[in-house]
């Protein structure tokens, strides 16, 4: 993949850029400083998005907006991150 960053000098676009997809729910710790959305693609493939309390009403992407998967099925990603130390305030 790195051939293909100094070939074009930027880093090609994300296999799931231009598919349609659908939130099914969005998660929130209970804490309320953690929230994961729930993201269904057309392709058949579940996402989660991951974000982290800043300050009011307004939380920040984690891992630069990059999405967390492929998960089998919503429901799979829903166990996945409610197991995660970082959703249930263990870790950063």
């Amino acid at each position: 993949m790195n051939w293909w960053k100094r070939l074009l000098g930027r880093e090609p676009a994300s296999p799931l850029h231009g598919i349609e997809f659908q939130s099914e729910c969005t998660l929130y710790s209970s804490d309320g400083k953690r929230a994961a959305e729930v993201l269904a693609f057309a392709n058949g493939e579940t996402y989660l998005r991951e974000s982290e309390w800043v300050e009011g009403t307004t939380f920040q992407d984690r891992h630069s907006g990059r999405l967390v998967g492929p998960f089998a099925s919503p429901a799979a990603a829903e166990q996945f991150i409610v197991a995660t130390t970082w959703f249930n305030g263990e870790a950063s």
